[in-house]
């Protein structure tokens, strides 16, 4: 082929499908012969047909494929899905609910071990105090000059008991058959001065089941006591006594 004896037409088509890689191969060959030598019609020929092949890729509008007809190409692709389904998320939420459900529950089973640790701190402490207490009053009896007075045993009705009285600690009273204390009432001590005078509070306690323990603590002296007393008082005490007289024990000094 000679593209010399081609019509102008022929050869601008001839150069469009040799842009496009379309020839045969020697024509392809012929083409690219004249184009090395420098032919200025090839040249030319050639640069129109490449500018036309190249804005037939802008002919066609560009468009998206539709979400489920690439669904369909990947799933026959063998593709996996990819995404949050609704069953991903309705896990997660479970696995949430489980968590906030074992979450509470620690929770309520820690407050409550903490609870219990604390009551067991209060009852430690009150045992501890009960402890330090009864070895102070064991102390307290057994010292040689601790003063025993009995009380009520003359009397037809109670109550009865014992006084204790150390000139150096105080004075520790044991009572029983006290009478029931009325609400808002309470118990009272009182040191009675042997040479007269106004009784002295002495400090205030309750009694439960008809029973009574009081310690007064302090330098105490005995020899200017003439009784121990005790009266049931209004719950914030009183500055005098008020009768009856539930409690005489009298006092002798040695």
């Amino acid at each position: 082929m000679s593209l010399e004896n081609l019509d102008p037409l022929d050869r601008e088509l001839l150069y469009e499908l040799f842009a496009l890689g379309l020839l045969e191969p020697d024509e392809m060959a012929e083409v690219r012969a004249l184009l090395e030598a420098g032919d200025v019609t090839t040249i030319e020929g050639l640069r129109k047909a490449s500018l036309l092949t190249s804005s037939l890729a802008h002919v066609a509008p560009e468009a998206t494929p539709p979400a489920r007809l690439r669904r369909r190409l990947l799933l026959a692709a063998g593709v996996k899905e990819r995404g949050f389904g609704w069953t991903w998320v309705l896990g997660l939420a479970a696995a949430c609910a489980v968590l906030l459900v074992i979450t509470f529950n620690i929770r309520q089973d820690v407050e409550r071990r903490e609870g219990q640790i604390a009551e067991l701190r209060r009852q430690l402490d009150v045992s501890n105090k009960l402890v330090a207490q009864s070895k102070d009053l064991y102390d307290f009896l057994r010292q040689p000059s601790t003063i025993t007075v009995r009380f009520g045993d003359a009397q037809p009705t109670p109550p009865r008991g014992q006084v204790f009285i150390n000139r150096d600690r105080g004075v520790l009273l044991f009572a029983g058959n006290l009478p029931v204390m009325p609400a808002g009432k309470i118990f009272e001590m009182w040191f009675v001065p042997k040479q007269g005078g106004a009784p002295i509070p002495a400090g205030l306690f309750r009694g439960e089941n008809g029973q009574g323990i009081h310690f007064r603590p302090g330098v105490v002296d005995p020899s200017g006591i003439a009784a121990i007393a005790v009266t049931l008082e209004p719950e914030a005490g009183s500055t005098t006594p008020t009768l009856p007289i539930l409690i005489a024990a009298p006092v002798q000094s040695e």
